[in-house]
């Protein structure tokens, strides 16, 4: 008998506790989710949904001064200009000036393309105030990143359907 009745108060006091660890009772207030896209060698993009929002962080060699924060909004404009990489490419190639460098603007944010005789060729996105951050990208890099960058607006928007805290 008297080992029923342990049992019995061994029972009550688990079922005393169960109901503090009920899921009802998490919140998730504060997260960030982030999905890595590609990786471009020498430059990675990726979504990023936090409670202050969706994001793309396009990032290169050099730390945090090689990191942009882009609205998706303007990512895809700025793929747009990167698609035309390999035209800015060809026709620093064929200029005879040491320097060469051609400024678009996509949105906040301005693309250098520039090279020293159609050799050492990069592709520099920063934003358009005078002191920021900037990320460098090879042709090779600017190329496939730009692919990814005008599909960011569908990738965000599926992220933000699909992560629901």
């Amino acid at each position: 008998m008297t080992k029923k009745v342990i049992m019995v108060a061994c029972m009550i006091c688990l079922g005393a506790f169960l109901p503090l660890a009920d899921a009802e009772d998490f919140v998730i207030k504060d997260y960030i989710f982030t999905w890595y896209v590609a990786d471009a060698g020498d430059a990675t993009i990726e979504i990023q949904k936090s409670p202050k929002g969706l994001a793309v962080i396009l990032k290169s060699l050099g730390g945090p001064l090689a990191t942009l924060n882009i609205p998706p909004s303007q990512a895809k404009a700025i793929g747009e200009v990167l698609k035309k990489t390999e035209d800015y490419y060809k026709e620093q190639k064929k200029s005879d000036d040491l320097k060469s460098s051609k400024i678009v603007l996509a949105g906040n944010y301005k693309i250098t393309f520039s090279s020293k005789q159609g050799s050492s060729f990069v592709a520099e996105i920063s934003e358009s105030k005078v002191f920021g951050s900037a990320v460098l990208l090879s042709k090779e890099a600017a190329l496939k990143i730009g692919r990814y960058l005008r599909k960011a607006e569908a990738m965000a928007d599926f992220a933000d359907k699909r992560i629901r805290p």
